[in-house]
């Protein structure tokens, strides 16, 4: 009876784990032991750099619509006719150009341009001087500048040229190519009326003799000042009065020879930063002359007026 009872729990048994896979046994110190399987984990997220901001295009031709400098809008006629012709700056790449009104001389100046700073920054290239520091807002079609004079290393804080400060804000327009002027041809000089008539003074000598020195005169948009020396040599120094000039154009400085013939002084330039003075003859007519001041009509018949320098 006990045979029969084991021989039925053997077939349970086996019936139980029929279709089941077998049961692997491990043998402490003779069957090697592998660690459990584990799921593959997914890679770590990787940090991507910040997209590159594009630079922005500034090229195009732009339309000066207004102008601040010591906190007074200058009027428009003054910027077309004395600043830049048809108020038109050009930018093409890292360069600004715009004609010179009158002459149309062409004056490019280079500029570099921070679009990532708040407010994005605008640094202009001078060839002898160190050029101005500014900021500038770029919406659509408008372009607001605020631009120091050379030399201060400042940038303006704000889009701001009160009085006394010496910045300079300037608003642009950019133009359809359609809406672009056509260069005219450049003014002819006046007419040479006083320059004809008979000088006050005509001992060459004595005229030589109290011009040597250095002189200043100045117009609507410059200083001048001019050094004459004993040996006929000179030199001379051209700077801008008004901020766009000081900003936007350098110092022209010149040199050469000098003499008098008939109460005619003659200046002959042999070297000068500004190309188009190198080898260019002018004449002034001296109408009087004392130890302080000299008035004379040069070859274009404007009357000038310098002053003795110390």
């Amino acid at each position: 009876m006990r045979k029969k009872w084991a021989i039925w729990l053997g077939l349970l048994a086996s019936s139980q784990t029929f279709g089941q896979p077998p049961v692997q046994t491990v043998i402490p110190g003779v069957d090697p032991v592998f660690p459990a399987a584990t799921q593959p984990q997914p890679p770590a997220p990787v940090a991507l750099p910040n997209p590159i901001q594009p630079k922005e295009n500034l090229d195009g031709s732009w339309q000066i619509t207004a102008l601040i400098e010591d906190g007074v809008q200058v009027p428009e006629d003054q910027v077309r006719l004395r600043y830049a012709n048809e108020r038109i700056f050009t930018i093409k790449g890292q360069a600004l150009t715009f004609l010179m009104p009158g002459s149309l001389q062409s004056r490019s100046i280079l500029f570099i341009t921070d679009s990532s700073a708040n407010p994005k920054t605008i640094d202009l290239i001078g060839a002898e001087k160190t050029g101005g520091k500014g900021i500038y807002s770029l919406t659509g079609d408008n372009l607001v500048l605020c631009i120091g004079e050379p030399g201060i290393n400042v940038r303006p804080a704000e889009f701001s040229a009160k009085r006394g400060s010496p910045f300079m804000l300037m608003m642009l327009k950019k133009l359809a190519p359609a809406a672009i002027p056509p260069v005219p041809a450049p003014n002819a000089p006046p007419i040479m009326v006083e320059a004809l008539k008979p000088p006050v003074v005509t001992n060459d000598d004595q005229i030589r003799a109290m011009f040597v020195g250095s002189w200043g005169h100045q117009d609507e948009d410059y200083n001048y000042t001019y050094t004459f020396n004993r040996d006929g040599t000179f030199s001379s120094l051209r700077t801008f009065k008004e901020k766009f000039g000081k900003i936007f154009h350098e110092d022209v400085r010149s040199s050469g020879n000098w003499k008098i013939d008939q109460g005619v002084i003659l200046t002959t330039t042999t070297t000068s930063t500004d190309k188009h003075k190198v080898n260019q003859i002018s004449s002034y007519r001296i109408r009087t002359i004392s130890q302080s001041e000299v008035i004379s009509v040069d070859q274009f018949g404007r009357l000038r007026r310098e002053w003795r320098l110390p």
